[in-house]
């Protein structure tokens, strides 16, 4: 167990006994499906089978416990390969099956695709998909079925814009971004006004498309610019191309990085040369106790370490359980009342509350790292100073 874990056991316990409970007097059916709507397959396969892992360990704590009242949670995984079509496909197919609620991609452009079908349906879909507007309408109010249970991407790019002008001292910015992409889109503006504001300014701003692959003509206008770090807020399998191109052309800067920058991404670089001076913010922290049991479950499964994804995983499930606790049912509109009334739940990324108004989570931190010769680095925590007054 890791050092720190063990101080904590009995915060595990506390999180395994939330797993059991019991709702008002209803009649409970045998079978409660979940629907499970992950890239399994396509280029951010890594991350949703990590989801997926994360929300079968869940499921199979709660089964033990003897369920909700009895009866026994079932997840249904469909592969949307990380594309909109085939995610719509799925979500549909999951709303035939039965499934009240479903676990969500980490992936903006599939929630926004998503957002209109799933108010429709009435079937709830609780994802990290960080861009606001996937929860938040155009009129300003929640999108009925929609809920993100990490922090979005205005609150993530401001933490991450905070750390390279006031804790780095970094002013002088190079941004490459897939303009296609409505994740890394997000992440953009927040980001560029929050630098702006805290005296940086934006030397150079590169884009490209998705399906892209060689990024070496937009990193050498970033150097010739005269940057001192790159922000690079984009999807995993790009983030490991870029940075072998970043060192290719010798652009020796700061990376100033997104979750997409977490493990797995420096073994999959598999060069420490070029997985070096990189930051990024996490979810949680290795050394927090509530990770500890659920790290053990995991470790023991499938011999080696859970990346973050897992407990996003593992906590979408709580949340969903919680909604069925707090609604008084497990109907699908049960769950989204429940889901709306979420408060100081503690999973394993931190104590979550669902705001209401914007069916996102307050009051989140994160936890800095940084990657020194394919290493992770914990910084400790971080909130930038426009997020103090």
């Amino acid at each position: 167990m890791r050092t720190g874990m063990r101080k904590g056991l009995f915060v595990s316990a506390v999180c395994a006994a939330a797993l059991v409970f019991s709702l008002p007097a209803w009649s409970a059916p045998k079978e409660i499906v979940i629907g499970n709507l992950q890239d399994i397959s396509g280029p951010t396969s890594v991350w949703g089978n990590a989801v997926t892992r994360g929300a079968e360990i869940a499921i199979e704590k709660i089964n033990a416990a003897g369920g909700v009242d009895g009866a026994m949670l079932k997840l249904i995984t469909l592969d949307t390969k990380a594309n909109v079509q085939e995610a719509i496909k799925a979500y549909n197919s999951l709303v035939s099956s039965q499934a009240v609620a479903v676990v969500g991609p980490p992936v903006s452009n599939i929630g926004l695709a998503l957002a209109p079908i799933a108010n429709k349906a009435g079937v709830p879909l609780v994802g990290s998909f960080i861009d606001p507007r996937v929860t938040v309408g155009e009129d300003g109010k929640p999108q009925t079925a929609m809920f993100l249970m990490q922090p979005s991407s205005i609150q993530y790019s401001e933490i991450m814009a905070g750390y390279t002008v006031e804790k780095l001292g970094l002013k002088k910015v190079g941004v490459l971004y897939d303009q296609s992409n409505a994740f890394a889109v997000s992440l953009l503006k927040p980001y560029v006004e929050y630098v702006k504001k805290a005296g940086g300014q934006i030397v150079s701003e590169q884009i490209y498309t998705k399906g892209d692959k060689d990024y070496k003509t937009q990193l050498t206008k970033i150097k010739e610019a005269g940057a001192d770090c790159l922000y690079f807020p984009n999807y995993i399998q790009d983030a490991v191309l870029a940075m072998k191109q970043r060192k290719q052309i010798g652009l020796n800067i700061p990376v100033i990085g997104g979750l997409d920058f977490a493990p797995p991404f420096a073994s999959l670089v598999n060069d420490p040369e070029a997985a070096d001076d990189i930051y990024l913010a996490n979810n949680f922290s290795e050394k927090e106790p509530q990770l500890a049991e659920v790290w053990k479950i995991y470790k023991a499964k499938y011999n080696e370490d859970p990346v973050n994804k897992v407990f996003l995983g593992y906590d979408k499930i709580l949340l969903i359980r919680e909604g069925m606790k707090l609604g008084g049912g497990t109907a699908s509109a049960q769950i989204i009342a429940g889901l709306s009334k979420v408060k100081n739940l503690q999973g394993t990324t931190g104590v979550l509350t669902i705001s209401p108004e914007t069916h996102q989570p307050t009051g989140l931190s994160m936890v800095m790292y940084k990657i020194e010769k394919g290493k992770y680095v914990e910084l400790g925590r971080y909130v930038p100073e426009g997020h103090k007054k």
